[in-house]
């Protein structure tokens, strides 16, 4: 299926003296983002980060959240307090948004779209410890051909899934090349800014759980695994269930044994004490959406939506993690990307003015 880039669109100038720091993201980039439309499933503390960052940006949301406010999302959700409890949490959502942004079209749906509405999308975001969903929201994406990104935290871990459809062409800037002008001194050279275009793709997301993947680094040490406990836990129906708000010491011992037992496997030994905390500390807060993780996750979701959707500037691809403990976060690229088709785009060359 056809990619889904937005049409350029000019600004008015209400949004230009809005938007005057286009001239920092580019003014391609922002009339992109101001032609868009991202749909986001379910405003939890993840989610409702993104979406604010989105719409400062200048794009347009799509809410689809027919859940009602519990204690749960004003314990974890900057935008629901107590009083607005029983309400429906995409309306109060939607409401809450548009007065940060006025210029921009939020709107809230109750139903997850149909296929033939779901293509005027630029991109989908859910926010789920699911995998059954994540991996039906994956081949959705992938069907339609339209980038989708799942958020999950997880306590003082964070997590996002990044899927680029079945197709993705994007412009990437190559390195600043220097060129000797006949006449000129060295240190006179003309500078040129140089583009490409890469055709790529993302693997599927069960690709990316089932990989024989060797962890390495002081992330991936307890992170990643971490990750395939999340897999793992949706194979068990009482862990599937787990619900960190009501302990229940049995089913903690169970989930962390599930991490000591992927870390043997992968390794051929046990667990440390530390990283056996760790997968402790990981079950224990198992989906809570922790404020000082979800801002980080939802900051960095928002800026590869950004990219995603204006295509320009290379995305980052299958997962990144983030640990908070030790403020440290990375992308894994777990697929080749050395099959991804590249052409120059001589037509783009630009001269970088002297100072």
């Amino acid at each position: 299926m056809a990619e889904h880039i937005p049409e350029e669109r000019a600004l008015t100038e209400e949004e230009r003296q809005k938007y005057d720091r286009a001239g920092f993201i580019g003014h391609q980039v922002q009339k992109r983002l101001l032609a868009s439309n991202i749909l986001i499933v379910n405003m939890t503390g993840s989610n409702t980060e993104l979406a604010k960052n989105l719409i400062l940006a200048g794009a347009n949301i799509t809410i689809v959240d027919n859940e009602i406010i519990n204690e749960r999302d004003t314990d974890t959700n900057f935008i629901f307090t107590k009083q607005l409890l029983g309400q429906k949490r995409g309306q109060i959502a939607q409401e809450e948004l548009k007065l940060i942004n006025p210029l921009v079209k939020i709107d809230w749906l109750q139903e997850f779209p149909t296929p033939d509405k779901l293509i005027k999308h630029n991109g989908i975001v859910t926010s789920t410890t699911d995998f059954e969903e994540m991996i039906k929201y994956d081949k959705l994406s992938r069907e339609i051909n339209i980038p989708y990104y799942n958020l999950v935290c997880c306590g003082h871990y964070g997590f996002m899934y990044i899927g680029l459809g079945s197709k993705f062409t994007y412009e990437r800037e190559k390195k600043v090349v220097m060129q000797i002008v006949f006449g000129k001194k060295l240190q006179e050279q003309d500078r040129y800014r140089e583009f490409e275009e890469v055709i790529a793709h993302s693997v599927p997301l069960e690709e990316t759980l089932n990989y024989n993947y060797k962890p390495q680094g002081m992330l991936i040490n307890t992170i990643y695994y971490c990750l395939l406990m999340m897999k793992k836990a949706q194979e068990i129906p009482e862990l599937k269930a787990y619900d960190p708000y009501q302990p229940n010491d049995e089913l903690l011992d169970k989930f962390t044994q599930i991490g000591k037992d992927i870390y043997k496997a992968a390794n051929g030994k046990d667990a440390t004490e530390e990283q056996a905390n760790t997968f402790r500390d990981f079950a224990r807060l198992y989906g809570i959406d922790y404020c000082p993780v979800y801002s980080v996750v939802g900051s960095v979701a928002s800026q590869e939506l950004i990219i995603s959707t204006s295509r320009i500037n290379e995305p980052a691809l299958n997962w990144f993690c983030y640990d908070s403990v030790q403020s440290y976060g990375q992308v894994e690229v777990i697929q080749d990307v050395s099959s991804f088709k590249v052409r120059d785009l001589p037509e783009r060359k630009q001269l970088v003015p002297k100072e």
